[in-house]
């Protein structure tokens, strides 16, 4: 399954960490492909401070496998497996080159940028022509109780 969440403001990293938030990490294990060293830095320090009282659990991939397997959330440049990720969220603008094994993928609609709009309408296209149906979410607001 993937679905699309739109992004209303050019910022990913708050817009991932909401996501994470709100949907309570999604499973038990999720891994979230960063684009750059700089975005797993500034996800990081995000996921940290996401609340003013606690913060989510989650670790940056490492060379240590047997670490990497004990985080709930995974931040990483590359796919890896190490947690055995059911899902996996993309905060880059590429489709990722692997991405089988994983249940469910969340991909983002940057709804402030035109060009970046065409670049999630094609990976969509893409996630299509894997036979994956992508799905799009229009809200990304906390659900209210």
């Amino acid at each position: 399954m993937v679905h699309f969440e739109l992004l209303e403001k050019p910022d990913r990293v708050e817009g991932i960490a909401s996501l994470l938030l709100r949907r309570n990490r999604l499973t038990p294990s999720v891994l979230v492909l960063c684009p750059t060293d700089s975005f797993v830095a500034q996800l990081d320090e995000r996921l940290w401070t996401i609340q003013a009282t606690s913060f989510l659990a989650h670790g940056i991939a490492g060379d240590d496998q047997a670490w990497n397997a004990q985080q709930p959330i995974l931040l990483a440049t590359s796919i890896c497996r190490d947690n055995e990720a059911a899902v996996l969220v993309n905060g880059g603008l590429e489709v990722p080159t692997d991405i089988s094994g994983f249940s469910h993928i969340v991909d983002f609609v940057d709804g402030w940028d035109e060009h970046l709009k065409q670049a999630a309408r094609g990976r969509w296209r893409i996630y299509q022509q894997l036979s994956l149906d992508p799905k799009y979410i229009a809200s990304n607001k906390p659900e209210k109780s």
